[in-house]
């Protein structure tokens, strides 16, 4: 069953995915852009000398405020007001080519289409666009302009009407598949996370139920023991102690065996991002032996060197490598991409949690990207943190 949080997400108005502080800036100010056809408007008294600018101020001066409304409109899905402020901008392109305000009046209903089908459903674009076209018609009657010449100011908006409506709906369609896919690999992690504790607490249970049980009762034993039978009660702290050193090292192979099949996950979610992104991946994976704080910077900077591929590099394949090299492990990651470029602060979070760990890590950019993090091998003896404090 879906997640309360992701049927909540289905309901809400399609945007997208959250977006980096200058896409945000342009998704706000992009509609205000489209203000500058109206610069079309002045190509009739510009290249009419008997022609007075007014007309064309005062449209301008009408429209402009009707817009922007659309647009808060739009942003805040108040559909009723949004109706009104479309039928004003219709109206005030028949009453410009009506009066001979601008023959360029038409463009308004460029505009009034645009806002009418913005994330709108393709039975809202066929609507609109049929209610443009019989505005259009009545419109092209109404016009004064010579016959021959109407045709000139009314095939833009026959073109571009039906072409912005059907691009907008596709673009909606399209925002929310990504949505719809958002929220499905959400969902996917969120049940496959919920599936891995479920088994690690399963594991986890069988590893220590019967031990810890067996402790308990030694442990209560030789409590009893202590004062009648102080050799006992010895011989079985003893055996209290090597079922719990026995304990431990069964938790540490089973944490070592969690973080190998983390890795292993590591690699293939790698593998699917690429090939997504139409990119080849040869990965070479020698036996290796690693705490699990290196096999996580290990893990991380394979992660963060295949999304930087795919964001900067234009590459068309990448190689990446896990090695023993004397006593170091290294990990290398190359591309045949452009190369060049600045370190983000990804790569410096891992440049920073290789050198914590006592290893290096280097960026050439010479041919392509190259990637080198190098650690030292622990041989499986250097307890991390987490073991010491057990």
């Amino acid at each position: 069953m879906p997640s309360v949080a992701a049927n909540k997400a289905l309901e809400q108005p399609v945007t997208g995915e959250v977006p980096k502080p200058l896409a945000r800036w342009w998704r706000a100010s992009e509609p205000y852009v489209y203000l500058l056809y109206l610069l079309f408007l002045g190509i009739e008294p510009a290249f009419s000398p008997d022609r007075s600018w007014l007309p064309t101020i005062l449209l301008v001066a009408v429209f402009v405020p009707i817009y922007v409304a659309s647009v808060h409109f739009n942003n805040t899905h108040d559909r009723p007001k949004l109706i009104v402020a479309v039928a004003a901008m219709a109206v005030l392109g028949v009453v410009g080519m009506a009066f001979q305000l601008n023959v360029n009046s038409t463009i308004f209903f460029i505009y009034a289409a645009a806002a009418a089908t913005r994330e709108s459903s393709a039975r809202t674009a066929w609507i609109v666009v049929l209610l443009a076209f019989a505005l259009l018609a009545v419109t092209f009657f109404l016009s004064h302009v010579p016959l021959e010449f109407r045709w000139v100011w009314f095939l833009p908006p026959l073109i571009l009407v039906p072409g912005i409506a059907a691009s907008q709906v596709f673009d909606t369609e399209r925002k929310r598949q990504n949505t719809r896919l958002r929220l499905s690999q959400d969902e996917v992690k969120r049940l496959a996370t919920i599936a891995e504790r479920e088994r690690i607490s399963r594991d986890l249970h069988d590893l220590l139920g019967h031990t810890l049980s067996t402790i308990t009762l030694k442990s209560a034993l030789a409590a009893r023991l202590a004062r009648s039978d102080p050799t006992r009660a010895e011989n079985e702290m003893r055996e209290v102690e090597a079922i719990s050193r026995d304990s431990l090292d069964q938790v540490r192979e089973a944490v070592r065996g969690y973080q190998a099949r983390g890795l292993a996950e590591e690699i293939e979610g790698v593998r699917q991002v690429l090939a997504t992104a139409g990119i080849a991946f040869d990965m070479d994976l020698a036996p290796t032996d690693l705490a699990p704080r290196q096999e996580s910077a290990i893990a991380l900077a394979l992660r963060e060197g295949a999304t930087n591929v795919v964001r900067h590099s234009d590459a068309s394949r990448v190689r990446a490598a896990i090695v023993a090299d004397g006593q170091d492990v290294v990990l290398t990651v190359a591309d045949n991409g452009r190369g060049g470029g600045i370190e983000g602060n990804g790569l410096s979070g891992i440049r920073h949690r290789v050198h914590a760990l006592g290893g290096s890590f280097s960026r050439t950019t010479d041919d392509g990207t190259t990637l080198t993090v190098r650690l030292p091998r622990s041989g499986g003896s250097t307890p991390t943190s987490a073991e010491s404090s057990e």
